[in-house]
């Protein structure tokens, strides 16, 4: 049976809530239902593309299958560089869907406001990243240059259907500097449901984008 928009939308905030829940009571669940979401929202991405939108569909799954590799690594300490690499790729993909989708944009008003904040985190982190302090700088531009390029096309008014975007890489940004605060400088209650919430939501926003 086919799924519509909404019912393939209630699909991945069940697994997601799941997911949350079952990360928050500690099961292993999560270490199945975690990929899951990941994989469902790309689902949703390669199911509903909207074929006037070129390759940016497809460039956006991809984007999403390295979300999915970096979800799959993170579930394990070990592999914590992996999933830095396969998330950096991810917004590397991004990146470059955003700019074949409407050119390099400046609009310096965004990096204004975008800078201090990815500044002011990665001051705060600095001191504890040890060996990780360059790659975790090189991650955090990356995502930087990612979110300018997405909020320059939700202030696109040739590109409304992109509306959405400027939330979705703040999500991003947001989820991973969480990420990067409870790992190497300060780890907080219910942490990890402020981040997977943020992070299902942003990629979902994303993938909605290269939806019809």
């Amino acid at each position: 049976m086919l799924l519509s928009h909404s019912q393939f939308r209630k699909l991945i905030f069940i697994i997601g809530v799941t997911a949350i829940v079952a990360d928050i009571i500690n099961t292993y669940a999560f270490i199945i239902l975690k990929p899951i979401c990941t994989t469902t929202i790309m689902a949703y991405s390669l199911y509903f593309r909207n074929p006037t939108l070129k390759k940016y569909p497809l460039q956006i799954s991809i984007g999403l299958f390295f979300c999915l590799l970096g979800d799959s690594f993170l579930l394990l300490e070990t592999f914590f560089i992996y999933g830095l690499v396969s998330f950096l790729i991810s917004h590397l993909i991004f990146l470059f869907a955003f700019i074949k989708r409407q050119g390099w944009q400046w609009r310096p008003k965004i990096i204004l406001v975008l800078f201090p904040i990815a500044a002011a985190i990665f001051i705060f982190i600095s001191k504890d990243l040890g060996d990780l302090y360059i790659p975790v700088m090189i991650y955090l531009i990356v995502i930087l240059l990612m979110s300018w390029q997405g909020w320059a096309m939700t202030l696109n008014p040739k590109l409304k259907q992109h509306r959405f975007l400027g939330l979705a890489v703040s999500l991003f940004l947001f989820s991973d500097s969480l990420i990067a605060i409870n790992k190497f400088s300060y780890n907080f209650s219910f942490s990890g449901a402020l981040i997977l919430s943020s992070y299902w939501l942003s990629i979902y926003l994303i993938a909605d984008s290269a939806t019809r």
